[in-house]
């Protein structure tokens, strides 16, 4: 019997059993992400069996830390546990994937991430989860970290399904810096900057503040409430929580390493976040009708511990891309999950959003074609997945291109705007190189041969990412019961891992099973054939407008500075809706002025801009609705710098 077949015969379920018990009554839906949560920082993994861990070897110890989350260890057990479950390696890509339920190598948002100044957000041609459950009849808010695009309004929450947003929209600040964060209601609204008043606030007290808030303002709806919360929490910088909350020093005295003891105090943040929330919908009356979705959005990093797996967050190892996550079903009969059991099926962060579409009632349509797939049947009553691949990264369209500076060679790449208008700057060629896709049990990883200063995603020689800390001496804190044995490329180039036997990725059998890995690089050829460029290494460039230094924050802050995350005015590449445009040597995508009219909201100067003849996108800026045409883009892809095949997508 295979390990889920064996779990949930323990519990005594039956795949007769309904899933959905009550089709007509729509669940809450609680999606809870953590930010740079380490694999073995989670208190039900740590010195625990787990499917990383199959022989149940210590994990960590005392001086290493061991990290305390009894609600988030509770919760779990109230669920199924997700030990297959994977996202992508960064923070961007894992977000695009459960909002649009499709690979990075399908919406070009991976494997890089989106940063705050680079022109481009998740295509326009996108639908998100949040615009799907809004259309079903959910309430749907946004709390937390965004990091899916800020250069045009109608890439930011509210434009995207979300009634409401609080929070910030790059990829990471301070815990105590949320004075450019913003906030807001209405669907099509800009949200306002917050301001001054929030200097102050830690992240992970402000952002469970705001969703118990939403909790307790729903008491009473008659809809159902879709609730996105994405916590910073434990994402860098490591900044001390509130003392008055928890002291670190008195707390975690027997943690080594200073920084390490803060991360502790961050995890003990983000699970009291948790089970307030948590609280704040069972006094408002939700709690027994909700499902709960938790999930990294990538592995640990830093001193963060994803032990005993290999690498951390930005790579295609283990310890990058295998997550921390459960689903906790309905304490009423509309969306049950038996407790306490555990789930080895394949599961990817695609699958969130066909999954809730199943919960929803509602079919995914509309959508461009989704990589993911309806679980619920996997979770509620542990029927077989229709999941047999994920791919992790797809590289094309793209290759590194050195240049000089000040003598030393640095990397940009072949598909960068720089091609096409020198005056972008260089593109950050990050995951240009470095495969890796999961087939069954099968793992194959593709570096790049030879050394790869522009970031390779699957570099060669990566070890397992122990917890963090070493005594004065220069020993390390904790020392494995095993050996780490790094394992080598095939040819310099391949890697192939059976997972389920070797979750540490130890033993390569691409030389000793040749065919299993010409199959697998059959399939992915096959799919690389559907993939896109990332965007980022089009438009990831040094300069994020070449009229300016740097693309500038939204100046509506109300206080006299440019401290505001949020739209850039003014300028020439954010292209809304035309990521994949096709761009030849010598055009720019300067959009002319054809117009202007006094507006006070985005959903007004958008009607405007929709009547007004020529007006193809629009800025608000200072009660001023700017019309603007035309990109200067050819309408075929004749002469396209970044070649046929990224045209048509």
């Amino acid at each position: 019997m295979t390990e889920i077949g064996r779990v949930w015969a323990a519990v005594g379920v039956v795949t007769a059993v309904l899933a959905l018990a009550d089709a007509a009554k729509q669940p809450h839906i609680l999606l809870i992400v953590a930010d740079d949560y380490g694999y073995n920082d989670v208190g039900y993994h740590q010195n625990q069996k787990s499917s990383a861990n199959p022989d149940g070897h210590p994990t960590t110890n005392p001086a290493s830390g061991l990290l305390p989350t009894p609600i988030i260890d509770e919760l779990a057990a109230q669920g199924v546990r997700l030990e297959n479950y994977y996202v992508q390696p960064l923070c961007s890509p894992t977000r695009a994937t459960i909002m649009t339920g499709r690979y990075p190598s399908h919406t070009g948002v991976g494997p890089d991430v989106i940063r705050i100044d680079w022109p481009y957000g998740v295509p326009g041609r996108e639908t998100f989860v949040s615009e799907l459950l809004k259309k079903a009849g959910y309430a749907t808010h946004a709390v937390g970290k965004w990091h899916l695009g800020a250069c045009d309004e109608r890439y930011l929450p509210n434009y995207r399904g979300f009634d409401s947003f609080l929070g910030y929209l790059s990829g990471g600040q301070g815990y105590y810096n949320q004075a450019g964060d913003r906030g807001g209601s209405g669907a099509n609204t800009l949200p306002t900057c917050l301001g001054p008043a929030f200097a102050n606030n830690y992240s992970a007290v402000l952002f469970a503040d705001e969703a118990s808030r939403i909790a307790t303002a729903h008491a009473g709806s008659a809809a159902p409430l879709f609730q996105y919360l994405a916590f910073q929490s434990v994402h860098n910088p490591y900044d001390v929580p509130p003392p008055e909350i928890i002291n670190v020093n008195t707390t975690f005295p027997e943690i080594v390493d200073y920084t390490r003891r803060i991360y502790a105090g961050m995890v003990v943040m983000l699970d009291r976040g948790v089970g307030q929330v948590v609280q704040a919908y069972k006094d408002a009356g939700l709690w027994d009708d909700t499902v709960l979705i938790f999930t990294a959005d990538n592995g640990g990093i830093g001193v963060g511990s994803n032990y005993p797996l290999r690498g951390a967050k930005v790579l295609n190892w283990e310890g990058g891309v295998k997550a921390v996550g459960f689903v906790r079903g309905t304490n009423s009969a509309i969306a049950p999950i038996p407790p306490n059991t555990v789930t080895t099926q394949l599961m990817h962060s695609t699958d969130w959003l066909p999954t809730a579409c199943r919960l929803a009632g509602v079919t995914p349509s509309g959508t461009m074609p989704l990589d993911g797939f309806d679980q619920w049947d996997v979770l509620a009553s542990g029927a077989q997945t229709k999941r047999e691949f994920i791919f992790h990264n797809v590289p094309v369209g793209s290759k590194p291109v050195p240049y000089q500076v000040n003598g030393k060679t640095a990397y940009t790449t072949s598909a960068c705007m720089s091609g096409v208008d020198n005056r972008t700057g260089t593109c950050h060629p990050f995951g240009v190189t470095g495969g890796a896709m999961r087939k069954g049990a099968f793992k194959l990883l593709i570096t790049y041969p030879g050394a790869h200063p522009w970031e390779d995603s699957s570099p060669a020689g990566t070890a397992q990412y122990l917890p963090g800390g070493r005594y004065p001496n220069g020993t390390t804190v904790f020392t494995p019961v095993t050996n780490d044995t790094i394992p080598e490329p095939y040819n310099g180039t391949y890697f192939v891992f059976n997972i389920e036997k070797d979750p540490t990725e130890s033993n390569n059998l691409a030389e000793s099973n040749p065919d299993k890995l010409a199959e697998l690089l059959k399939d992915y050829t096959t799919y690389a054939a559907t993939a896109v460029t990332d965007l980022s290494w089009r438009w990831g460039f040094d300069h994020g407008d070449p009229a300016k230094t740097h693309n500038p924050p939204c100046v509506d802050d109300g206080f006299g500075g440019n401290t505001c995350e949020g739209p850039f005015l003014g300028s020439h590449y954010c292209n809304y809706g035309g990521e994949f445009d096709c761009f030849v040597l010598g055009t720019t995508t300067d959009s002319p002025d054809v117009g202007s009219q006094p507006a006070t909201t985005g959903a007004d100067c958008q009607a405007k801009c929709a009547a007004e003849a020529g007006c193809e996108w629009w800025v608000l800026e200072g009660g001023t609705c700017k019309f603007k045409g035309a990109h200067g883009v050819l309408s075929d892809c004749t002469g396209c710098v970044f070649g046929p095949a990224a045209c048509p997508h």
